[in-house]
């Protein structure tokens, strides 16, 4: 099998608005100068916190994980998209030839695939496939990864555990019929079994043992205890053949509780971490020790609970290693929204403001439209405010003043006041130096007893006269 970057055809597309959350104010002024000589002054914004749903150019992830820092998605084809909070950046691969992937986990901070015959670790270091073969009888089902520790699950209930040396397998005297949720407690690997009870494996003595449980649809382990989720509720395993109830909520795999009130974790049922999304997912999942970002998902598509501005969401289709898209100027540090905060973050929003360092060194740069750049241009409505590049501006009393920009491509367009841009923002003003955009983050939080408000964020593009800052 062989490994190369390429694009990634799955990228993900706003489709939706936030669906409430607080905010409080960032740190009233910061200053960013980037690579392309573009300064960004950040004025302030609202630290809003909610779901945004999206769409995919294709369907919806066949496997998704995250880890420490980093959320993992592979689609259909071998299309694999991360997103890492440690540089606010997606990351887009192509796996030529993997086609049966079975399962997905996280070692270290490499994603690791379950196929047919063998497990591939990724190492995003070397940018690497590691493959690893199995017996031939072995036939795979479910592949678990707990602090380093890595084991198999086979149809039959046997469980492979990797050593240096390979893999070791350890098979009950009997044939099982497993129903997943691989878990470790101390030396203990234990699943679900079908209909209801669990198996305990003990590979430091060869030893299997066997519990009844609650009728369930999902175990998972936190902190070295046992979780059952079922229909009347979650379930904990307080002893040896021994269970009682924990709390309401539809469980996860990775240990999330969805109820009404919100999302919160199996631990800390009564913590709520982000507010529930307007469907019941299939999966939901979220970094280790239940850190945002959460990310909801069913065979419809996928949202994501962030804050406003740390997760970028419009990816255009790019030839390249390594995608960028952390958004400029926007603070990712800050409180999670609560219900408290719903008046400070109404109160809150003055807004963030971009300027641009002038290129207009042409004498009229107005007449110097390409045919090239003509069939290059874009609907305007699909291009966000940040790819733009100011280069003039021209002020005209009768006809309607205007300003000519560019895009990251070099492709020019006009805009005039009340041009519409992507995500609900519009030009407001176009002054002899200066196109002002103000782009309108609606709020919902009719889930706290309250309405819908409109929070401004403003954008500034701005030509530097000489002398000038």
């Amino acid at each position: 099998m062989s490994f190369s970057k390429g694009t990634l055809t799955a990228l993900l597309v706003t489709a939706g608005v936030f669906i409430f959350s607080g905010c409080n104010n960032a740190d009233d002024s910061a200053n960013v100068t980037d690579q392309t000589d573009t300064s960004v002054t950040v004025i302030s914004h609202p630290d809003v916190h909610g779901w945004i749903e999206l769409t995919l150019s294709q369907s919806p992830p066949l496997f998704t994980d995250a880890g420490v820092s980093s959320t993992w998605l592979l689609f259909e084809g071998g299309n694999l998209l991360e997103f890492s909070i440690s540089d606010a950046e997606w990351k887009a691969y192509f796996i030529e030839g993997i086609t049966d992937v079975i399962d997905l986990d996280i070692l270290g901070e490499n994603p690791v695939f379950l196929t047919e015959n063998e497990l591939l670790e990724f190492s995003v270091f070397d940018c690497e496939i590691i493959p690893e073969a199995f017996p031939e009888e072995f036939k795979p089902v479910e592949v678990e990864i707990r602090s380093g520790n890595v084991a198999i699950l086979d149809e039959t209930g046997a469980v492979a555990i990797r050593s240096e040396s390979g893999f070791e397998i350890f098979s009950p005297e009997q044939q099982l019929e497993p129903a997943g949720d691989l878990q470790l407690i101390g030396q203990d690997w234990i699943f679900r079994l079908q209909g209801s009870g669990i198996a305990l494996l003990d590979p430091s003595a060869d030893l299997w043992q066997f519990e009844d449980t609650p009728d369930g649809y999902v175990l998972t382990a936190s902190q070295n205890i046992l979780y059952m989720g079922s229909s009347d509720g979650i379930f904990v395993r307080t002893a040896a053949d021994e269970w009682s109830f924990h709390s309401s909520g539809h469980l996860y795999s990775d240990g999330l509780v969805l109820t009404e009130q919100g999302i919160s974790s199996v631990t800390a049922p009564d913590e709520i971490l982000a507010e529930s999304p307007s469907f019941t997912p299939s999966e939901l999942i979220c970094l280790d020790n239940f850190r945002e970002p959460f990310w909801a998902i069913d065979n419809q598509g996928m949202t994501v609970f962030t804050e406003l501005g740390s997760v970028e969401i419009n990816l255009p289709y790019y030839e390249t290693e390594r995608v960028f898209c952390s958004l400029a100027g926007q603070d990712t540090e800050g409180m999670q929204g609560s219900a408290e905060s719903v008046g400070d973050m109404i109160l809150a929003g003055s807004g963030t403001f971009r300027i641009y360092e002038s290129v207009s060194v042409r004498p009229d740069p107005f007449t110097e439209f390409s045919d090239e750049g003509r069939d290059a241009r874009r609907d305007l409505k699909s291009i966000s405010i940040e790819e733009f590049r100011l280069v003039g501006i021209t002020l005209d009393p009768i006809g309607g003043d205007q300003a000519l920009v560019e895009d990251g491509n070099g492709v020019p367009y006009i805009l005039y006041e009340g041009t519409d841009l992507a995500y609900n923002s519009h030009v407001a003003e176009i002054t002899s130096n200066e196109v002002i955009v103000i782009q309108d983050v609606i709020i919902n939080y009719s889930a706290r007893g309250g309405g819908e408000t409109t929070i401004p964020t403003i954008y500034s593009l701005r030509l530097h006269e000489e002398g000038g800052l």
